[in-house]
């Protein structure tokens, strides 16, 4: 069974700990196997800037899941078809890029139900298991567990976040802040002061609507509620370089002594 993106958060309230995830954009589902069984909370299968599609993105959903990990796909586009199709596959939750508006938010949570208007009914799916035998189990399971969460990126999602915030089913929002400063004409490297105290900003506005915020860690985003850490291959990269430096100082070291 797909374990929960809720229960994930409300054992992140119950126990003040911060959850931590992982972008992931390689093709071998062992990858999701080797982030779970090192500890990560969840994982975040990228259909956005990574090539992964739906069927690899299965495979990865039923690897995370197998190992104790909650998969989130993070989806292309903020259609209601492709959010329905990620939950179909066994997604815990769906990561939705570019949200601007609290109608599109309020779209977008009803794609994660089964409700009128929204998912539709589909026994044929691996998160039904392929049956109708504990379907209306299914549904409430689901419709208790599953989440969207948007992506706050643009800049009428920051404008509109008191608005965005307050839609009922959304449960945490993302600051996204690599897009944002690219909506907003800002540089994050020269201009991380600004995109900081929109941050905090971000935090208060959220936090007041009872909801919980979501960043990635190392640009200095301080006090988020759960944090993503970088992505597989990136961080593949720096542990190779670590390796590959530390055999070049350890061989500048045997040259100078010898």
């Amino acid at each position: 069974m797909t374990p929960s993106f809720r229960k994930l958060l409300d054992n992140a309230v119950q126990t003040n700990g911060v959850p931590l995830g992982t972008f992931i954009t390689s093709f071998d589902p062992a990858v999701s196997v080797v982030l779970a069984t090192a500890g990560f909370d969840f994982v975040i299968l990228d259909c956005e800037h990574g090539p992964m599609d739906r069927v690899l993105a299965l495979n990865h959903v039923r690897a995370a899941s197998l190992h104790g990990a909650v998969p989130v796909v993070r989806t292309l586009e903020n259609s209601s078809q492709q959010i329905q199709s990620y939950f179909d596959i066994g997604a815990a939750a769906v990561m939705v890029p570019k949200i601007g508006d609290a109608e599109t938010a309020r779209r977008v949570a009803g794609a994660a139900r089964y409700q009128a208007g929204g998912r539709g009914m589909c026994p044929g799916c691996d998160a039904a298991r392929y049956s109708t035998e504990d379907w209306p189990e299914h549904v409430a399971r689901s419709n208790a567990g599953n989440r969207v969460v948007p992506i706050i990126e643009t800049r009428a999602g920051i404008e509109n976040l008191a608005e965005i915030a307050a839609v009922d089913g959304i449960d945490v929002l993302m600051f996204g802040p690599g897009d944002l400063s690219q909506d907003m004409g800002l540089n994050i490297f020269t201009d991380h002061a600004r995109l900081l105290t929109i941050w905090e900003s971000f935090k208060v506005i959220v936090r007041d609507a009872g909801k919980l915020v979501m960043a990635p860690l190392g640009y200095g985003f301080e006090g988020a509620d759960v944090a993503v850490q970088e992505m597989d291959l990136m961080m593949l990269r720096k542990a190779a370089s670590d390796v590959v430096n530390a055999h070049r100082e350890h061989e500048r070291a045997r040259v100078r002594r010898d």
